[in-house]
């Protein structure tokens, strides 16, 4: 299994949630904590869960990861058809954990998107990667070479 040290255990975050289909419904924080990995985690899990839609289309859930101490906010992006792939390997192992929510694939993938969220890179590489990717396994053994190389601008 990937191991990815998250980039900023000391970080202090805020997951916020907006309905795009209720515009008057005010912007509210649904997740709060510390380490900038634990962050990206809830962040990617309700991204995945509530807005990406099986069919690749995007549902009325946004939510964006606010980082308190360098006062900068992160939301995933990436191709459709690679978040699909991740909604799918994250779901389908949650219903066999049925308390892992998919927890090694989705720790793998918030703990490199920390690194390339300090490095100021995107994380659209992360599901062109998932898109490549036959199984979670090579997906994986994949992810971890994001983190060295320049391939993920952002």
């Amino acid at each position: 299994m990937l191991l990815v040290v998250d980039a900023d255990p000391s970080a202090e975050w805020q997951v916020w949630y907006q309905d795009m289909f209720d515009r008057e419904t005010p912007r509210q924080v649904v997740a709060e904590g510390t380490g900038l990995a634990a962050g990206l985690a809830e962040l990617w899990r309700r991204h995945l869960r509530d807005t990406v839609q099986p069919n690749g289309s995007l549902g009325f859930s946004r939510y964006n990861l606010w980082w308190k101490q360098a006062l900068r906010s992160a939301a995933v992006v990436g191709d459709s058809a690679g978040l699909v792939q991740l909604r799918g390997w994250v779901l389908s192992q949650a219903r066999r954990d049925q308390e892992g929510a998919g927890e090694d694939v989705l720790s793998a993938v918030a703990g490199v998107h920390s690194h390339l969220m300090v490095a100021g890179r995107s994380c659209a590489c992360i599901p062109a990667t998932a898109t490549l990717a036959p199984d979670p396994v090579s997906f994986l053994d994949d992810l971890a070479r994001l983190v060295d190389t320049e391939g993920c601008e952002g």
